[in-house]
């Protein structure tokens, strides 16, 4: 998995340069972004997504989705927490960490909750990878490969399997 601090200069890059407000421009210049990394960090860039968008799997969140009619279902919730993330490390750490501040933005300043929901994010490394790796590549192998190594790395200090398990 990407680093996370790693994740967020790749993001914060990409919100010098476009808005949310316009998100071909921010998908192109992520995608130019990403072209420069190695696959493994393509890879790790999507697997960083998929957990910092789990993160956001809280109550507040549901019910302001639902509010905003985005959680119809969980395909078009992961869209309006992509957006949380893609908005920048800031606002995301703000929504994560501060129940209120979400509650309080839908009632405030709901026009910042406007481009919060943002579908090409998640398809912009799997392109990528594609993109690198040629058409035939097995895009959700190599995800999960890479997330059952990040799995082990995490848990280094065992010598087997068996230990892991006690």
């Amino acid at each position: 998995m990407m680093e996370e601090q790693q994740f967020w200069d790749i993001i914060d890059m990409n919100l010098k340069h476009h808005t949310l407000e316009d998100d071909i421009a921010y998908d192109e210049f992520l995608h130019d972004q990403l072209k420069k990394e190695q696959v493994r960090d393509v890879i790790g860039f999507q697997l960083r997504l998929i957990e910092l968008r789990r993160v956001l799997d809280s109550f507040e969140v549901i019910k302001t989705a639902q509010e905003l009619a985005y959680y119809s279902s969980r395909e078009v919730f992961n869209r309006f927490c992509n957006g949380i993330v893609a908005s920048g490390k800031s606002f995301y750490y703000k929504v994560k960490d501060d129940p209120e501040f979400i509650k309080t933005l839908l009632k405030e300043e709901p026009i910042k909750l406007r481009y919060c929901y943002y579908e090409g994010f998640s398809l912009i490394a799997p392109n990528v990878f594609h993109e690198k790796e040629g058409n035939d590549a097995d895009w959700v192998s190599a995800l999960k490969n890479a997330q059952r190594l990040s799995e082990l790395n995490n848990n280094k200090g065992y010598d087997s399997e068996m230990d892991r398990e006690l």
